[in-house]
């Protein structure tokens, strides 16, 4: 487990405690997604990072690209991570979140990554096998990766299935060095 994981663990777990006391569970996810994007822009790192802007500015900004209804903890948590430099760890928070989002709810996350979009009912057709597999109800999260030749790539928890085109060109690959 990487250092960002270690540090980003209590303030995901408090996130998800106020979360679930508020009963916002799923806005929160929404607006943890939209900070981890909207952090991960180089502009606005620079801006986060500069001493001379002031933590209320800082604060303000973010808030800005929120759907927050007069929500005074996700405000206040904001706060709480630029205070305690812990801003730039939003990504890992928000995993963390979405994790805990996911086990409170009895559903696994599973993240299929392929080289285009998929059809609805091969979406379907994905979560009632995994559904079948893992006794639980599915939660598919779709990821368009271009360079990926052919086929797919599945990962569920810790585990991974890579049915790729590219995996498969680097087995028979190794099969022939050896």
């Amino acid at each position: 487990m990487s250092d960002n994981y270690t540090y980003s663990r209590p303030y995901g777990e408090a996130a998800f405690k106020m979360a679930l006391e508020g009963n916002v569970i799923d806005q929160w996810s929404d607006n943890l997604k939209t900070l981890s994007k909207v952090i991960a822009d180089k502009d606005i790192k620079a801006v986060l990072a500069d001493p001379k802007i002031s933590q209320s500015a800082c604060a303000s900004l973010l808030l800005g690209f929120l759907n927050v209804d007069d929500n005074h903890n996700l405000s206040n948590f904001i706060n709480l991570l630029l205070g305690n430099k812990r801003i730039f760890y939003i990504s890992e928070i928000s995993e963390i979140f979405d994790d805990m989002k996911a086990s409170h709810k009895n559903v696994r996350i599973v993240e299929v990554e392929t080289s285009h979009k998929l059809q609805p009912e091969q979406i379907k057709s994905l979560k009632s096998l995994f559904k079948n597999k893992y006794k639980s109800d599915i939660e598919i999260e779709e990821i368009v990766n271009e360079k990926l030749l052919a086929g797919i790539k599945v990962k569920v928890d810790d585990e991974v299935i890579d049915l790729s085109l590219q995996n498969r060109f680097n087995q028979i690959k190794q099969q022939l060095i050896i």
